[in-house]
C-alpha cells in the first residue's frame, strides 16, 4: 500500500499558550494583521489581550475585523487592501472558521489576478499539485473546536449564494496556537455545532475514498473523544477538561480531513448554508441521518464499523447523538421556504459531486426535508 499525509502546521497546545503568541509571531517579522470579527462582545477582551502581547514584543499591529459568518470575496478584497495598506510581514488570525478562512485567502491571493470564478473552478481539488501562491506567513488561533480549519488546506468563501472552497497547500497555517482556555466562553449553542462540525469531518474522511491508514486512525480517534465530551461538553461548558478534549479532537479531525478530504455532507452543507444562511455545523446536522441511510449499501463496511462506536445501529446512533447535544432539528425549525428548498434542490452543484448521482444527493436533501 501506497499512501501520501501532509501536515506541515507546528501546533503549540495547552493552556496559556496564547501568552506565547508574541514570540510566535516574531519569527516572521515586526508588522502584523490581525485578522478577526468585529471587534466587540464576547471577543473582543481576547483581541485586545493578543495586541498587547504583541506590542510588549514589539510587533506593529494593523487590526482587520470586518469578518463576518459565511465570509464573502468582498471581505476578503477589503482584507487584501487592508494588508496592502500596512505592508504587513504576516497575517494572524484570531477566531473560528469564517475568521481563519479569510485570513487563508488574504494571505494567498494577495498580489494575485482576483479572478474568484477561476479559483472556485480550478482551486477544487484537496489534493492538487498547485503551482506556489502566496508567499504570506499566516498564524492561527482558533477559538472553536471545530472546523480544524488552522490545520487544513481549505478555505471556505461565498460569493452571492454561491459557497465554494479553494484549496491550495499554501492555505496551511504555518503555526498555531490551541489554548482550550479561550473556548471557555463559547455557548452551549456553539460548542454543539463547531463541535458536531469536527465529528463531521472526522466522519467523512474516514468514509472517503482518498482515506488512508494515518488518516482513518486520525479521524476515528477524533470521533470516540467527540462523542464521548461534546454532551458534557455542551452541558458543563465551563469545563476545562471536556474543552482540553474538543481541542484536541477537532485538530485530528481536521487533519484528517487535510489528508482523507470529506464526502457528501460538507458540499451539501455548504449548499444549504449559502441559500439559507443556516450556519454550517446546523446544516451538516439536518442531513447527517439521512445521509447515512442513503449511502449505506455504498459504505457498508465502513458504516458498521463505525456503528461499534455507537455500540448499535449508525443511523440511530448519530440521530440519538444530534438529539443529546440539542441538533437534531428540521427545516422547519429554521424557517426554510419552498422556494429555498426548490433553489437547494436545483442547485447546479449537485450535477457535478463526484460522491454520488444528482438524483441521490436530491434524495438525501428530500428526506432532511421531510424529516
Amino acid at each position: 500500500m501506497t499512501y501520501r499525509f501532509y501536515q506541515p502546521t507546528k501546533i503549540h497546545f495547552g493552556c496559556g499558550q496564547v501568552n506565547n503568541v508574541g514570540d510566535i509571531v516574531k519569527r516572521y517579522g515586526n508588522k502584523c494583521l490581525l485578522v478577526t470579527t468585529e471587534d466587540a462582545p464576547p471577543l473582543n477582551d481576547l483581541y485586545k489581550r493578543v495586541k498587547e502581547i504583541l506590542r510588549d514584543s514589539g510587533i506593529d499591529v494593523w487590526h482587520f475585523d470586518k469578518v463576518k459568518p459565511n465570509p464573502t470575496v468582498d471581505i476578503v478584497e477589503a482584507g487584501i487592501r487592508a494588508l496592502d495598506a500596512c505592508n504587513a510581514d504576516l497575517v494572524l488570525t484570531v477566531g473560528g472558521g469564517s475568521s481563519i478562512d479569510t485570513a487563508k485567502s488574504i494571505a494567498l491571493l494577495r498580489g494575485q489576478n482576483l479572478d474568484w470564478d477561476y479559483y472556485f473552478d480550478n482551486l477544487d481539488n484537496p489534493f492538487g499539485d498547485y503551482e506556489k501562491l502566496g508567499d504570506m506567513p499566516l498564524v492561527s488561533i482558533p477559538t472553536t473546536a471545530g472546523t480544524g480549519s488552522e490545520v487544513t488546506q481549505a478555505a471556505v468563501i461565498s460569493k452571492g449564494d454561491d459557497k465554494r472552497t479553494i484549496f491550495h497547500p499554501d492555505n496551511f497555517s504555518k503555526e498555531a496556537i490551541l489554548d482550550p482556555e479561550l473556548l471557555l466562553t463559547l455557548p452551549r449553542s456553539l460548542t454543539a455545532s463547531t463541535g458536531f462540525d469536527a465529528f463531521s469531518h472526522a466522519f467523512e474522511s474516514y468514509v472517503s475514498s482518498n482515506s488512508t491508514p494515518l488518516s482513518e486512525m486520525y479521524a476515528f480517534e477524533a470521533m470516540k473523544i467527540i462523542l464521548d465530551v461534546l454532551p458534557r461538553a455542551v452541558e458543563m461548558p465551563g469545563e476545562i477538561k471536556y474543552r482540553q478534549a474538543l481541542m484536541r479532537a477537532q485538530m485530528l479531525a481536521g487533519t484528517a480531513l487535510a489528508n482523507g478530504g470529506a464526502h457528501a455532507p460538507h458540499p451539501l452543507s455548504e449548499i444549504i448554508g449559502g441559500i439559507t444562511h443556516i450556519s454550517h455545523g446546523e446544516a451538516l446536522a439536518l442531513i447527517y441521518p439521512e445521509f447515512i441511510h442513503v449511502f449505506k449499501d455504498e459504505h457498508a463496511q465502513k458504516f458498521d464499523r463505525l456503528g461499534d462506536l455507537f455500540e448499535g445501529d449508525l443511523e440511530s446512533g448519530v440521530k440519538s447523538f444530534l438529539e443529546s447535544i440539542g441538533l437534531y432539528r428540521k427545516f422547519d425549525d429554521y424557517q426554510v421556504s419552498k422556494d429555498q428548498k426548490d433553489q437547494i434542490m436545483t442547485c447546479p452543484v449537485l450535477g457535478f459531486l463526484p460522491f454520488g448521482s444528482k438524483e441521490k444527493l436530491q434524495s438525501v436533501i428530500e428526506k432532511s426535508y421531510n424529516r
